[in-house]
């Protein structure tokens, strides 16, 4: 049976990923000590630290990978990699869950085990199943880029593969990316469709979330599940984000207020502490409750095309000017626009 390093969750994190990215990096030219450079890593610190990273280093070794090596095959092949040598407990316990459905609420518990924030909360439309990729925040601009764009590719990549390896027809599924993120060359032999939109989604057919795993072992699949539970449970942070993510986004649902206050009070800490919480993160509390407002915004709208007067009165805005300068803000497009644009993915996926 397969043993993974019981250490804590940062090793979990960092080594598995580091093991299958710097020997493809070097095999393109680029070595580790080049590939931490303008990053706050270094090849003395990983091995003093035994290939711990925190989320912020990680995301920073994200940006500088896809910065510095010209490879569209890059991040598929570290993901392929991942599988292949099952490099971390949460790749056994996904492909030998039982249903797709309860692989992907082990990925959504366990996410930061793989890479920081995966995907948000999963939406349920009327046959079909959404995962969204929220962007990235606390490095500069287009360091941001770098990350959400390698992010979006990783984290797709880890799901087609999940799909493959459980022998689903993954050919059904669809992709959306933002229009200055290429698809992975891969994708296009095995999905269906690859289409544009601001956010990074995955559409896949509700039928499938209850097809089991031709390859499910039972023992795999425990022990795996016991490694994964041993590692949340050391690290009470590890999904901290998600959890913030699934209190704001459930506010917006019931209409409720939500303000820093409320958050510390619900975590159960301090003003203080929730807002370093945050940071640690990356975020400030309105960086994240606005992520929470777009993705809201976006699946209400493949659910239908609401007017701004409605859209603002969901998410939380008193003045639809308000809402409309948000919108604005966050994706460079005014409301009327992303209507459009998500009134052609609701059709797509109405079709899946």
């Amino acid at each position: 049976m397969r043993l993974w390093p019981t250490n804590d969750q940062r090793r979990l994190l960092g080594k598995p990923f580091i093991r299958a990215l710097l020997p493809l990096a070097e095999r393109r030219g680029i070595s580790s000590s080049e590939l931490f450079r303008g990053t706050s890593l270094s090849e003395q610190k990983l091995q003093i630290n035994n290939f711990r990273l925190t989320d912020h280093e990680m995301l920073l070794l994200l940006a500088s990978a896809e910065e510095k090596i010209n490879d569209p095959h890059l991040w598929q092949l570290v993901v392929e990699t991942l599988f292949s040598d099952r490099l971390n407990p949460l790749i056994d316990l996904t492909v030998h869950a039982k249903t797709l459905k309860q692989a992907l609420i082990h990925l959504s518990r366990f996410q930061s085990l793989l890479q920081p924030f995966l995907f948000t909360p999963t939406q349920r439309f009327e046959n079909y199943l959404q995962l969204d990729f929220i962007p990235v925040e606390g490095l500069s601009g287009k360091m941001n880029q770098l990350c959400y764009s390698a992010n979006c590719k990783i984290g797709v990549a880890i799901l087609l593969m999940l799909g493959r390896a459980r022998g689903l027809a993954i050919n059904q599924w669809h992709v959306a990316l933002p229009d200055d993120i290429s698809p992975l060359p891969t994708w296009k032999k095995w999905v269906k469709k690859v289409s544009s939109r601001p956010i990074c989604g995955l559409s896949i057919p509700a039928e499938q979330l209850q097809e089991h795993s031709p390859e499910r072992n039972l023992a795999q699949y425990h022990q795996a599940l016991s490694f994964c539970q041993m590692q949340h449970q050391t690290q009470a942070q590890a999904s901290v984000m998600l959890s913030v993510f699934k209190w704001l986004d459930y506010q917006l649902e019931t209409g409720h207020d939500a303000s820093l206050t409320e958050l510390a009070a619900e975590i159960g800490i301090s003003l203080s502490s929730c807002k370093r919480l945050l940071a640690s993160h990356g975020y400030s509390f309105q960086q994240i409750y606005d992520l929470v407002r777009l993705h809201k915004l976006l699946n209400l709208l493949q659910k239908h095309p609401y007017s701004n007067v409605e859209l603002a009165q969901k998410l939380g805005y008193s003045n639809p000017n308000n809402f409309r300068r948000a919108c604005k803000r966050w994706l460079g497009i005014v409301p009327e626009e992303l209507r459009q644009q998500q009134s052609a993915l609701f059709i797509s996926n109405s079709a899946l």
